[in-house]
């Protein structure tokens, strides 16, 4: 008597091998929580920035010279938005994975009675994890 397997099921055997040639899911958790650990940081770190509570220099660790040349060019130009409405608190984060190792950030911040949002993108550069590209609005 030849055993059956339910319509559309995939044997056993092939799950196991399948199972076997994937990698593992735990790097790509590990490396998630560490980009969204260094988004939330470096995120507040860019509001006390520009709120100018911190200078522009405390970013220069964590960010690519681009993305720090945006930011000091919104603070030479006083363009950033809402400041007359008060301190910048960050509220909500969210990173989509990219292509190529990096990922594409998204949050929100509260300045008063508004809700604004930030956009941009972190990329491992030599093993660390950088800023290397922001906008506000």
């Amino acid at each position: 008597m030849q055993r059956r397997r339910p319509a559309g099921g995939t044997p056993a055997s092939i799950r196991r091998v399948v199972r076997g040639s994937c990698p593992s899911a735990a790097p790509l958790i590990e490396s998630a929580s560490s980009a969204q650990r260094f988004t939330e940081q470096v995120l507040r770190l860019l509001l006390e920035v520009i709120d100018r509570r911190r200078p522009p220099q405390h970013l220069r660790e964590f960010a690519e010279p681009k993305a720090l040349a945006a930011v000091t060019t919104m603070l030479t130009q006083d363009s950033a938005p809402g400041r007359a409405l008060g301190t910048a608190a960050l509220t909500r984060v969210r990173l989509t994975p990219a292509e190529s190792g990096g990922a594409e950030v998204f949050a929100s911040y509260q300045r008063g009675p508004r809700t604004l949002a930030i956009a941009g993108r972190i990329d491992t550069v030599k093993g660390r994890w950088r800023l290397v590209a922001v906008g506000m609005l």
